[in-house]
């Protein structure tokens, strides 16, 4: 459940920062 809260965290995460570019 861990694992999978952070692997969401990462792909918002890194959505966000191709929007930013």
């Amino acid at each position: 459940m861990l694992q999978l809260t952070i692997y969401s965290l990462i792909f918002i995460a890194s959505i966000i920062f191709i929007n930013m570019i």
